[in-house]
C-alpha cells in the first residue's frame, strides 16, 4: 500500500464531512454518487414496487432484527451459519426469481434472522460486464489491447455491471414458505477503476507483460481490481510489506465472471511474479448454481404476497440494492448506558462507554482480523504460536491479510442502531451495527454487483443492555481467496485448515474511572492478581476481570476454548495506541497483540486489553460466502 492508499486520520473537520457524507435516513442518489458510480434514476428504477400487492401483515409489520440475546448464543451461531442458504433456495424457488438469477453471471447475497419466525433474505447479481478504457481524451476497447499498452500514462477503466436486479424475500423459519417478496426492475450500474499512482502502474505494467496473465485477457473484456496491499498482506515466506496482491476481473469463454489472481514480490528495484491462480467460482453454491440445480413449479407469486417492508429487508441491501444506512447520533443514552463512537478510520468506529453514569471502557475496537489459509495443524498451540511460530511477521501458512476496516476502503461503516425491546429472556438494549467490505469500493458497488473475490464482508456489532451485559461480535461472510484453495489442491502445502480467522479487539479498561486498574485471572480454580503483563488462552472456566481499585465496579470477561487475552501497558509505539496503516512503522512490525508482552508490571495501572476471538471459517457448511459465521464475546458490569 502506497502513501496515496492510506486512510487518512479523521480531524473533526473530516469527521463532520464523513457524517454529512452518510447523511440521515437511507442512502439517496446524492450519498451514492460520491461512494463511487452513477446513480442516475436508481432510486425509481429498484424501488417500482408492484401495484396492488397486500399489505403486510401484523407479524411483518412487528418482526425485528434478532439479537444475541433473542436466542441461546448456540442458535445464534446456527441461524447465520444454516438458515441464509435454506432462505436463498426458498426465495429461488419464486418462479420469476429463479429466472431471473438464472441469467446471472455475478451475485451477491445478504440475510438478517427475524423475530415472528421470519427470515430477511435478499440476492441481486448482473447478466453482463463491458468495460470501455480512456486515457486523455482517447477511448479504447480493452478486448483489443496487446501486450505492453497499458502504460505509465493514466488509464482510467469504467466498467458496467449490465441489468443488475435484487430480489428480496422474507422466509417462514417454521415452514419454509414465502411470505413476502419483490423483485426490482434491471438498471446498469457504473463505477471506474484505474492506476491512482505511479508505483501502481508499473506494478500492473510488470504484470501486464507476462504471458502466463496475459493469456487469460487478451481479447476479453478486463479490468484491474487496484488492491495494492501489501503492508497488511503476508504471502508464502515473506514478512508483510514485501509482497502485494494483483487482480483482474474478466469475462471467460463461457460468458461468465472470472478473475485472474496474481502475486507479485514488490521487495527489491524490481518486480517477480509470484504467483498466478485463475479463479472462476468466487463461492461457494452461488445463487446461480442453486438455481441451476432447481426447477420451480407453479404460478409466480410476485404481485400476491406483500412487498417486504424497507426496514425488514437484509440490512446491507436496503435501498436500491445497496446499504440502508441510517445514522444513529454519536452520543447514545440509552438502557443505563451512556455511549459514545467515533467514525472510522483503518480499526472500525471507536466505542467509549459509561454504564449508571460510571466509566466502563474507553478506545474500544475491532482493530484487526487475520485472515489465514493453508495453514498447518494447530497441535495445541495458542494463536500467536500457530500463526506465527517464530515470533515474527512470517505467517505459519500460505496467505495472510490483516483487514482494515474503514469507509475509504470498502466501508461504509455505521449502519444505524437497533433497539432490544425487554422480553421474558432478556432486558431491554440496543446495538450499534457496522459494516465493512474491505477492498471493495466505497460502500461497495462493485461488491454488491457480484465483483466480490478477495474483498471481505464483515458485520461488526456492538450490542448493549440493560442489566450490564455487553456484547461485542463479529460476523464474516465471505468470500475472501478460500476458493482458491478449496478448488485447486496445488495451492495447498499445510494439513491443516484452509481458512481461519481471528478478530482482535483493544479496549481501554475504566472500571468506574477510580484511578488505577487492578486486573484479575480466574484460571478455573482460584482467582490470581498477576503482576505483570499475560496472555492467557481461555477454557470454559477462565475469567479475566478489570476492578476499580478504589471502589466496587468491576468488568468480568469470562473466555471460553474459542477467546484468548492480551493485557499489557499502553505504549504509543504499538498498535492499540497508534492508527493501524497510519502508522507504517507500527503496522510493519504487527502480527499478534502477544508481542507486546514483556514483562512490565501492570498492577494498579492503565493497561490495553486485546481480546481475541477465533472463527475456525473451515467449520461452516459452505465457509465462502453462503455461510455467515458468528465470534461472539460478552462483558459482565457489576458493582456499579
Amino acid at each position: 500500500m502506497t502513501d496515496d492508499d492510506l486512510p487518512l486520520p479523521i480531524d473533526s473537520i473530516e469527521r463532520r464531512k464523513f457524517m454529512a457524507s452518510l447523511g440521515g435516513g437511507l442512502v439517496g442518489a446524492g450519498a451514492m454518487a460520491g461512494a463511487g458510480g452513477s446513480v442516475a434514476a436508481e432510486t425509481t428504477a429498484q424501488e417500482d414496487d408492484q401495484e396492488d400487492t397486500p399489505e403486510p401483515s401484523d407479524r411483518i409489520t412487528g418482526a425485528r432484527r434478532i439479537g444475541p440475546r433473542d436466542v441461546d448464543k448456540r442458535n445464534y451461531h446456527m441461524l447465520w451459519a444454516y438458515r441464509k442458504r435454506q432462505a436463498v433456495e426458498t426465495l429461488l424457488l419464486e418462479p420469476e426469481v429463479h429466472d431471473t438469477a438464472s441469467d446471472w453471471l455475478a451475485a451477491f447475497e445478504a440475510y438478517d434472522p427475524l423475530t415472528n419466525d421470519l427470515d430477511a433474505i435478499s440476492i441481486q447479481g448482473t447478466t453482463d460486464m463491458t468495460v470501455e478504457a480512456s486515457r486523455g481524451s482517447q477511448t479504447f476497447d480493452v478486448s483489443e489491447v496487446s501486450p505492453g499498452e497499458i502504460t505509465a500514462e493514466q488509464t482510467t477503466f469504467n466498467v458496467t455491471a449490465v441489468d443488475r436486479q435484487v430480489g428480496y424475500g422474507l422466509i417462514d423459519r417454521v415452514t419454509d414458505e414465502l411470505v413476502g417478496v419483490h423483485l426490482t426492475s434491471p438498471m446498469d450500474v457504473e463505477w471506474e477503476r484505474g492506476f491512482t499512482n505511479e508505483l501502481q502502474r508499473r506494478r500492473h505494467e510488470f504484470t501486464l507483460n507476462q504471458d502466463e496473465v496475459w493469456q487469460h485477457l487478451e481479447g476479453r473484456q478486463w479490468y484491474p481490481f487496484v488492491k495494492v496491499a501489501e503492508i497488511i498482506t503476508g504471502y508464502d515466506d515473506y514478512p508483510h510489506g514485501d509482497v502485494t496482491p494483483i487482480a483482474y476481473f474478466f469475462i471467460n469463454d463461457d460468458g461468465g465472471l472470472s478473475l485472474l489472481s496474481t502475486f507479485v514480490d514488490v521487495s527489491g528495484s524490481s518486480f517477480d511474479l509470484l504467483d498466478v491462480t485463475r479463479v472462476d467460482e468466487f463461492v461457494r453454491m452461488s445463487p446461480m448454481e442453486i438455481a441451476s440445480r432447481m426447477d420451480p413449479t407453479g404460478e409466480s407469486q410476485l404481485g400476491d404476497l406483500p412487498v417486504p417492508p424497507m426496514d425488514k429487508r437484509p440490512q446491507i441491501t436496503g435501498p436500491q440494492g445497496f446499504h440502508n444506512i441510517d445514522v444513529p447520533p454519536q452520543s447514545i443514552g440509552q438502557s443505563n448506558w451512556d455511549v459514545r463512537w467515533d467514525p472510522p478510520v483503518t480499526e472500525g468506529i471507536v466505542v467509549d462507554a459509561d454504564y449508571d453514569g460510571e466509566k466502563v471502557f474507553r478506545e474500544l475496537a475491532a482493530v484487526a482480523t487475520p485472515t489465514g489459509y493453508d495453514l498447518p495443524e494447530r497441535n495445541g498451540r495458542n494463536t500467536r504460536e500457530w500463526f506465527f511460530p517464530d515470533d515474527d511477521t512470517v505467517f505459519s501458512g500460505n496467505l495472510l491479510y490483516w483487514d482494515i476496516h474503514s469507509p475509504t476502503f470498502g466501508g461504509p461503516g455505521v449502519l444505524g442502531k437497533t433497539d432490544h425491546p425487554e422480553t421474558g429472556s432478556h432486558p431491554e438494549g440496543f446495538r450499534l451495527r457496522t459494516h465493512y467490505h474491505t477492498g471493495a469500493l466505497p460502500n461497495a458497488r462493485d461488491f454488491h454487483s457480484g465483483h466480490r473475490f478477495g474483498p471481505y464482508n464483515y458485520y461488526i456489532n456492538f450490542d448493549f443492555y440493560e442489566d450490564g451485559v455487553f456484547m461485542p461480535s463479529w460476523q464474516r461472510q465471505g468470500p475472501g481467496y478460500i476458493t482458491e484453495y478449496l478448488n485447486n489442491p496445488d495451492r495447498r502445502d499445510h494439513e491443516g485448515p484452509v481458512q481461519y480467522y481471528l478478530s482482535f479487539w483493544a479496549f481501554r479498561p475504566t472500571p468506574g474511572d477510580g484511578g488505577n486498574v487492578e486486573t484479575h485471572l480466574f484460571d478455573g480454580n482460584e482467582w490470581q492478581r498477576p503482576r505483570e503483563e499475560f496472555y492467557v488462552e481461555g477454557d470454559d472456566r477462565t475469567i479475566v476481570r478489570f476492578a476499580n481499585s478504589q471502589g466496587d465496579q468491576t468488568i468480568d470477561i469470562p473466555l471460553d476454548d474459542r477467546k484468548e487475552m492480551v493485557v499489557v501497558r499502553p505504549d504509543d509505539d504499538e498498535i492499540g495506541q497508534q492508527t493501524r496503516v497510519v502508522d507504517t512503522f507500527a503496522e510493519e512490525n504487527f502480527y499478534h497483540p502477544a508481542q507486546y508482552v514483556s514483562g512490565e508490571f501492570i498492577q494498579d495501572r492503565d493497561v490495553v486489553a486485546w481480546l481475541i476471538l477465533e472463527a475456525p471459517i473451515h467449520e461452516t457448511p459452505h465457509p465462502s460466502g453462503i455461510s455467515t459465521f458468528t465470534a461472539l464475546g460478552e462483558f459482565d458490569i457489576s458493582g456499579y
